[in-house]
Order: structure tokens, then C-alpha cells, then sequence
């Protein structure tokens, strides 16, 4: 390390100083944790972050590594965290950050650098495992950004994963073994999911925070809602000009829209919901009830596997629920008099918790298998992973 000389070396060490700290800061990570884990003492660090020193290249590249970011980004002025490769580029996943997050960027860019650093170490576990990288159902189907159009493109995936109008109760080990890269591991709290899409490869990356754990309905919802934006933007990169703009009459969805309707469309299909109602006695054929048991409601939507209000959405746009009030909230129904709100606790109980990371274990069991005794590309990635907060067995 050396005492910054020129305007132009106090400036610099200034700017790689400052972007340090905020990185550091938003990824919350101590200094002196940064500091042992790069090898060096927090008040030397201290002096970097505050521009009095300029590091060697050596340790910028060690705290770089323990930052998840490339050295270049350290000397940047841009947003560290956009893409390194242009839009269309084929050579670096394109990953598209939450939608809908409650907390300010800071998580969302701390989740973002993880989930990019993931990404690389997942598609190296690949090449070590000689697996597939190619998903082995399509992930671009043109279609119209309306409510019949998510409805039909889940129906269509739904055919392509073989499942027709059938109801599972865990959709996970299917995802998995279609080849999609589902991860589970620890990110912000207001940070639910994150997803990518990998150009080169067509396949998709679907983050799910495993802090979720205690709420596998959520975290089931969530999934698929990501894969849903998946087919949203493979659609923008793919479709044409003429089939972004066809809509008919019907008012066109923005991309959250789209992606919740494709997701209460694919975990309960409108025949499969409508039968289980009418097997049930809750309505005869033709008619809508005008009151839907909430007893009735936490049994079917044991059957989905999914949250209560998600199942009271789906009865709704399927006019299998009534409103007492025109007027309430959206979010508001009632079934025989218990008006539907937000819980601490999933009412009716919660779903046995998702298996996380069963591909990634059984990718990490063959790259295991193929070195042999020489592990330690093996190793190093699993270190990278657990760093990370994926969760991994053993």
C-alpha cells in the first residue's frame, strides 16, 4: 500500500475508497470483517476506504473477490451492478431484479452482486459436471400481455412440462428436472426472489430467498411468478414488433401483472379450481355462489399448496367467491362473514417446506465423481457457494 502522491492519485484513491465503502456498507459487512477476510488489518483498511491510501493491486483484487465484484469495479464510475455485456449479448446472463421491492436499492443491489456471483459459479459447477445447459422446455412463446394471454401461456407450459390440467403439490422437483437453475439462498429481507435469463444456454436463473423457509407457499408463488418474467422477457427479446402491440380489447398487463396472473393460472388451472369446487357442493354447474366457506377455503387451498389470499385471488377472477361490498378494498373478500386480511402466521398452516437445491447437489455429486482425487476445483466452489449463503447438504 502507498500514500497517494499526485492530485490525480488522491482523487482516485478517494473514488476506489468511497466505492469500497458503499459496497461493503450495502452488503453489510463489517470492515474488520472485509478486512481478515482479505488478508489485511481494519485500520489499513480504514485508511483505504477514507482515501488516504491507494491499495497494491494485489489487495484490491483480494477485496474485490470478498466484495463479488471484478477489480475493474472498483475504479468504475458507473452502477456496478448493471450488466457487464450489452443487452444483446449472448455471454453473460441477463439478470432482472425484483419488481416489487418494499425496502430502498441497497438490498436490492447487495442481492443483485450475490446472485451474479452465483451465476458464474453455477455455470462453472456445470462445465466441471458435464451437465446439460440447455433447458429442456422452451422458455420464449409469443404472446398478448393480457389476462387471457397469461392464461393461455400457462396452459402451453403447463403441456410442455407434461402435466396438462393436473394439480401438483410441489411444482420444484418438475422445474428441476426440466433443467431451470433454481437457487436457494439467503438474501435481504424485503429481497423475496431474483431471476436471470441466460441467452447463450436458454435457460433460465430463479433466486428464492431460503429465508423464506417458514413460508414454502410464498416461496412456491414466487417461483413461478419469476418464471413468468422469464417468458416476459425472452418475449421482448425474441417476439416480433407486431406481437408486442396485439392486444385486441382487452387492456394490456404490465410486466407484475402479467407475471401474477401467470402464476395463479399455472399452480391452479381454471378447470381443475372450477371441478374442485363443484365436486365439493360449493356450486352447481352454471352458478356462482354467493358465499364461499373460509373452512372450505384453507382445505382447497391445502390442495394447491398455496397462501389463503392467493387461492381467495384465483376465486375471484374465476367467479367462484362474492364480495359483500363493492367498495372495499381489492384485496378484500369475505367468506361467510370472515373477511379475509394479512396474517403474521399463514392461516390454516403452512405446506411442508420445498427440498432447496436439489439439482445443485446432484451437480455437485457428479463434479465430485468426475475429479476424482482432484478436488480442488470442486472444493473451491462449494467455499464460493456457501459464501454466498447458498444452502448446500453436508
Amino acid at each position: 500500500m502507498g500514500r497517494s502522491g499526485t492530485e490525480e492519485d488522491r482523487e482516485l484513491a478517494v473514488r476506489v475508497g468511497e466505492r469500497i465503502r458503499h459496497l461493503r456498507a450495502i452488503q453489510n459487512i463489517s470492515q474488520s470483517k472485509l478486512a481478515a477476510d482479505s488478508g489485511i488489518q481494519a485500520g489499513p483498511l480504514g485508511c483505504i476506504e477514507d482515501g488516504r491510501h491507494l491499495a497494491t493491486g494485489r489487495v484490491l483484487y483480494r477485496i474485490a473477490k470478498q466484495l463479488n465484484v471484478r477489480i475493474d469495479d472498483l475504479f468504475e464510475e458507473d452502477d456496478v451492478w448493471e450488466p457487464a455485456a450489452p443487452a444483446g449479448s449472448d455471454a453473460i446472463p441477463a439478470l432482472f431484479p425484483p419488481l416489487d421491492m418494499m425496502a430502498d436499492a441497497g438490498p436490492m443491489k447487495a442481492a443483485h452482486v450475490v446472485c451474479q456471483s452465483v451465476v458464474e459459479q453455477v455455470l462453472a459447477l456445470e462445465d466441471l459436471s458435464g451437465a446439460v445447459k440447455m433447458a429442456g422446455m422452451p422458455l420464449y412463446m409469443p404472446f398478448t400481455p393480457t389476462e387471457a394471454g397469461a392464461e393461455h401461456l400457462a396452459a402451453r407450459v403447463r403441456q410442455n412440462l407434461g402435466i396438462g390440467n393436473a394439480v401438483l403439490h410441489d411444482y420444484l422437483p418438475l422445474f428441476e428436472n426440466a433443467g431451470l437453475r433454481v437457487i436457494f439462498l439467503e438474501m435481504p429481507q424485503w429481497c423475496e426472489t431474483f431471476c436471470g435469463y441466460d441467452r447463450l444456454n436458454r435457460n433460465a436463473f430463479l433466486f428464492i430467498n431460503s429465508l423464506l423457509g417458514k413460508q414454502p407457499e410464498l416461496q412456491m408463488y414466487r417461483l413461478v411468478f419469476e418464471l413468468g418474467r422469464i417468458f416476459w422477457h425472452t418475449r421482448t427479446l425474441y417476439g416480433s414488433a407486431e406481437a408486442q402491440t396485439e392486444s385486441g380489447d382487452e387492456p394490456v398487463l404490465d410486466e407484475a401483472q402479467f407475471a401474477r396472473r401467470f402464476a395463479g393460472c399455472f399452480l391452479m388451472p381454471a378447470g381443475a379450481v372450477r371441478n374442485a369446487v363443484r365436486q365439493l357442493g360449493q356450486a352447481r354447474k352454471g352458478q356462482v355462489p354467493k358465499a364461499r366457506s373460509w373452512d372450505m377455503l384453507l382445505r382447497l387451498k391445502r390442495r394447491y399448496g398455496v397462501s389463503a389470499q392467493i387461492l381467495a385471488l384465483r376465486l375471484r377472477e374465476l367467479k367462484l367467491s362474492w364480495r359483500e361490498a363493492p367498495k372495499v378494498k381489492p384485496r378484500g373478500f369475505y367468506f361467510k362473514g370472515n373477511k379475509w386480511h394479512r396474517e403474521n402466521a399463514e392461516p390454516g398452516g403452512y405446506r411442508p417446506e420445498l427440498a432447496m437445491n436439489g439439482r445443485l447437489g446432484d451437480l455437485l455429486l457428479r463434479a465430485d465423481q468426475k475429479a476424482g482425487k482432484n478436488q480442488q476445483a470442486v472444493d473451491a466452489l462449494k467455499r464460493a457457494l456457501r459464501q454466498n449463503g447458498v444452502a448446500l447438504e453436508g
